[in-house]
């Protein structure tokens, strides 16, 4: 289900994720990596639920300096109740899809990092890591040749 609903939400907001990426992108080399600032954010407009009526979604997009054990980009996904929308109703995992979507990279995965959870909204914390790359093994009668 996951999968599906993240290749909706890049195909509806296509545009805007690749915006809010070449944003966060921007963010991390031009500021912080040059020194000049601990961390900086970038938003998408808030957009409804692909999948909850009655709910809203905002994502935000940290760079931040990475230290040794540190992502240097996480994504905050916060869904917005509506006053008549019931928490017990609302199909959470929708946060999940949203960050794969900004994710949208054969270089990073998405990693859950926590939630916030309040009474009209629950907030998502993703940290986007990068994959290892895919090792080739040669065998040694092929190297040598």
């Amino acid at each position: 289900m996951i999968g599906t609903l993240t290749r909706r939400i890049q195909a509806t907001c296509a545009d805007e994720l690749s915006r809010l990426r070449r944003q966060m992108y921007s963010l991390a080399w031009q500021e912080i990596r040059e020194g000049g600032v601990e961390g900086a954010a970038t938003a998408m407009a808030r957009k409804p639920s692909c999948v909850n009526h009655g709910v809203s979604v905002d994502v935000v997009c940290f760079a931040q300096r990475a230290a040794l054990e540190e992502a240097p980009f996480m994504i905050s996904v916060a869904m917005h109740l509506h006053p008549d929308r019931r928490p017990g109703e609302v199909y959470w995992e929708e946060a999940d899809a949203w960050a794969q979507a900004v994710a949208d990279h054969d270089w990073f995965r998405v990693e859950a990092r926590g939630r916030l959870e309040t009474l009209d909204r629950r907030v998502f914390h993703y940290a986007l890591t990068e994959k290892a790359p895919a090792v080739q093994i040669i065998p040694v009668e092929a190297a040598g040749s």
